[in-house]
């Protein structure tokens, strides 16, 4: 099955095969060998790439991975195949009332916009705090905003709605 990843701009796919007891993963003309190990509760790794060790620790949520290596976290967004496809169809959907949700759990640490506002695709909504980093929430299309589910300082869970959306 082939993996899409993101972080920031930057998308790379990747299909990943068994060779013996080694884990080969495949993205445009590059062939990684893989060694993975698990370490603790399931959420750090020591990871062998073509034999060069480095520890990770790893937070999934959806189709977005908290990822910290070398003492960075970085934010990479994850689907397979499936989901792809999946999501390719919901963003061809007719407009109408949509619902935008938390990805992650996390605290709202700001709102950006109000009951009545024209927003943009894309506009930032809000700012949700998670594992110490502000992650914005943005639209997923352009339309008014007509309600608010949440406030400042609030914990919301993950998929807990957070701003209702209707086109324009």
């Amino acid at each position: 099955m082939k993996y899409f990843t993101k972080i920031g701009d930057r998308e790379r796919d990747f299909t990943f095969e068994r060779q013996g007891g080694q884990l080969v993963a495949h993205t445009g003309d590059k062939t990684y060998h893989l060694d993975v190990s698990l370490v603790g509760d399931g959420t750090a790794f020591t990871l062998l790439v073509d034999g060069s060790s480095h520890d990770v620790v790893v937070d999934a949520v959806e189709a977005q991975t908290l990822v910290q290596v070398r003492g960075e976290l970085v934010k990479v967004e994850v689907q397979d195949e499936r989901e792809r496809t999946a999501s390719e169809v919901a963003d061809a959907r007719v407009g109408g009332k949509r619902t935008i949700v938390a990805s992650m759990p996390g605290v709202v640490a700001e709102l950006s916009v109000q009951v009545g506002d024209v927003v943009e695709d894309g506009q930032t909504l809000l700012i949700l705090e998670a594992m110490k980093m502000q992650n914005p929430i943005q639209a997923e299309g352009a339309g008014t905003v007509v309600k608010i589910h949440t406030e400042v300082g609030e914990a919301v869970a993950n998929a807990a709605p957070l701003v209702d959306l209707d086109e324009d």
